[in-house]
């Protein structure tokens, strides 16, 4: 039983760092759009290709994620994110530290 357990803990522990990674990701298209950074730069059009399909679902389904000029999405989405990480990721630890 101990195996399922591990790999089931290594699951929540993969799934942890994956969302630390895509928050990661999402500050640094942060950060880019605070800078003239050519768009057609490699670098900015992977983290477009990443981020914007995500951004522009949050701006679609809310309307409030745009104050005047401040785009609220990625701020949503890290909400969103570490809350995915905090409830589910940490109650598969638990179910896994049960076994």
């Amino acid at each position: 039983m101990f195996v399922v357990a591990n790999i089931i803990d290594a699951v929540a522990v993969i799934l942890h760092m994956l969302i630390s990674a895509y928050i990661i990701v999402v500050l640094a298209a942060c950060v880019v759009s605070w800078f003239r950074v050519s768009p057609y730069h490699p670098a900015v059009r992977v983290l477009s290709q990443l981020t914007e399909p995500v951004f522009s679902f949050i701006r679609r389904k809310l309307p409030f994620s745009i104050l005047g000029q401040v785009d609220l999405s990625p701020l949503i989405l890290i909400i969103g994110l570490e809350l995915v990480d905090l409830v589910v990721v940490r109650s598969i630890r638990q179910v896994a530290m049960g076994m």
